[in-house]
């Protein structure tokens, strides 16, 4: 009876070694690391993965787009018609019935139309 008692205070005393071994070994893995993270995204030195980052100018076209950014630049009408109507088009069908960007034409700055279609490129990607 004695040695069962002793064979099992033996095995508890092995799971405890074991348990804070682990958990040592675990509280040094962080201090490897390698520096603090930074509060900014980073600047890709690749063209195409920087337009993936441009998130001022998709923030402007999603406010743009909502209707949250009053728009009543005097624009070329006719030259923002044939970019929104493109625009439009690249609306799946159930969004287009609802959204008619259309109706921005002449109201919106060189900025405000990039930002626009920057924003239209991203949220609905051609497939």
């Amino acid at each position: 009876m004695w040695k069962e008692h002793e064979s099992i205070m033996n095995r508890k005393h092995i799971l405890q070694i074991a348990l804070v071994s682990l958990l040592g070994a675990a509280s040094i893995h962080p201090a490897f690391a390698s520096g603090t993270s930074a509060g900014r995204m980073p600047k890709p030195s690749n063209s195409k993965e920087a337009d993936k980052l441009d998130r001022e100018k998709y923030g402007l076209g999603q406010k743009i787009y909502d209707g949250k950014v009053k728009v009543m630049a005097s624009g070329d009408a006719a030259v923002q018609m044939d970019k929104l109507k493109v625009l439009q088009g690249r609306l799946p069908a159930k969004v287009a019935k609802k959204k008619d960007l259309v109706s921005f034409a002449g109201k919106l700055t060189t900025e405000q139309l990039e930002a626009l279609e920057y924003f239209v490129q991203q949220r609905f990607p051609v497939k």
